[in-house]
């Protein structure tokens, strides 16, 4: 005995472009695939990564684990999303703070400043310049041995 499948017919309401364009519009930005894996979540929210990728290659959409990790991220910033409507009534809104002033900064002293940096300028540039007397010393050690020898 075989069995039969019943293939959804056109008299179900379709409404997977209209969302899809509607996210489209919210998000410019996003791309295809993830606005697609968006839209199947917020049809089923538990469905498995690969439910998802089946019911989107059906709609002519490849979306991949990356795609779907990327809708549930969006899904997620939407969820916490403000509310663009005011919370608290205007009337007990609390005063704004005033901000703190700064204290004034030390003076600074730009000729110590200048004075610090060419100091250590000169340290390192008289260590490196020691550096390279020490290997001239060896190198000339290492070629009288050479010439002592033969």
């Amino acid at each position: 005995m075989t069995t039969t499948e019943t293939i959804p017919t056109a008299t179900t309401t379709d409404t997977w472009t209209d969302e899809l364009a509607a996210l489209k519009a919210r998000y410019p930005h996003v791309r295809e695939p993830i606005l697609a894996a968006l839209n199947l979540l917020l049809t089923d929210p538990n469905i498995t990564d690969d439910d998802a990728k089946a019911r989107a290659a059906l709609r002519g959409v490849r979306i991949t684990a990356a795609s779907i990790n990327g809708a549930r991220n969006l899904l997620a910033k939407r969820e916490t999303a403000v509310p663009t409507e005011p919370t608290v009534p205007p009337a007990t809104e609390r005063p704004a703070r005033s901000r703190r002033e700064r204290a004034p900064e030390p003076a600074v002293d730009a000729e110590s400043l200048i004075k610090q940096v060419v100091g250590k300028l000169q340290a390192q540039g008289n260590a490196e310049a020691e550096r390279l007397r020490e290997a001239m010393r060896k190198a000339m050690r290492v070629l009288a041995g050479a010439i002592g020898e033969a």
